[in-house]
C-alpha cells in the first residue's frame, strides 16, 4: 500500500507541476504581503485604490467628459478595474531594490507573460491571464524593474474594447 502511494505520487507530480506553469494568476494576498513588508520602507512609495475608488474615479471621469465617444470608449475599456495597486521603488538603496524585484519575480513565476518591451536598457513586462473564449484578461501585473516599479491592476478587461480605446 505504501509502495502504491509513493507511485501514485511521482505520477501526479508532474501533472501538477505542468498545470502550474503558464496560466497561473497574480496572487492578491502575495502583493497585498508584498506592500505590507516594503510599505514605509526609504524610497518605496505606495498607492492602493480599492473597488470604491476606481468606482469613483470612473464615475469623476464620466461626468468631466461622459458624452465624449473617446471617455466613453475609455471608460468601457477600464470597467473591469475593480483595485489598483503601484509600488514604485525606484528610489530605495539598490540593495533594496533588488530585493523587491526578486520577490515580484518570484511572485510572477508561472504567470503569463502576455507582452515584454526593451529600450534603451530598460525593461517593462506586462503578466496576467487570458482566457481566449471570453477574450479578457484577468489580474494584470506591469513590471519594469528596471524603473523600480510594479502596477497591479485587480480585475478583468476585454481586449476588444482596450483595442478601441487604444486605437486613436
Amino acid at each position: 500500500m505504501k509502495r502504491a502511494i509513493i507511485v501514485l505520487a511521482f505520477l501526479l507530480v508532474p501533472v501538477m507541476t505542468f498545470a502550474l506553469v503558464p496560466g497561473g494568476k497574480i496572487s492578491k494576498v502575495k502583493v497585498s504581503s508584498l506592500v505590507s513588508q516594503y510599505r514605509g520602507k526609504q524610497g518605496v512609495e505606495v498607492i492602493e485604490i480599492g473597488r470604491l475608488g476606481t468606482a469613483l474615479l470612473k464615475g469623476v471621469a464620466a461626468m468631466a467628459d461622459g458624452n465624449d465617444k473617446d471617455t466613453r470608449e475609455a471608460l468601457t475599456a477600464l470597467k473591469g478595474i475593480k483595485g489598483l495597486t503601484i509600488i514604485s521603488y525606484e528610489d530605495a538603496e539598490a540593495v533594496l531594490k533588488q530585493k523587491i524585484n526578486g520577490k515580484v519575480e518570484k511572485m510572477l513565476k508561472g504567470v503569463e507573460l502576455l507582452m515584454e518591451a526593451k529600450d534603451d536598457g530598460e525593461t517593462m513586462r506586462i503578466y496576467g491571464t487570458f482566457n481566449e473564449k471570453t477574450g479578457k484578461v484577468s489580474d494584470v501585473g506591469i513590471f519594469s524593474p528596471t524603473d523600480g516599479t510594479f502596477i497591479f491592476l485587480a480585475g478583468s478587461f476585454n481586449l476588444e474594447d482596450i483595442s478601441k480605446a487604444t486605437a486613436k
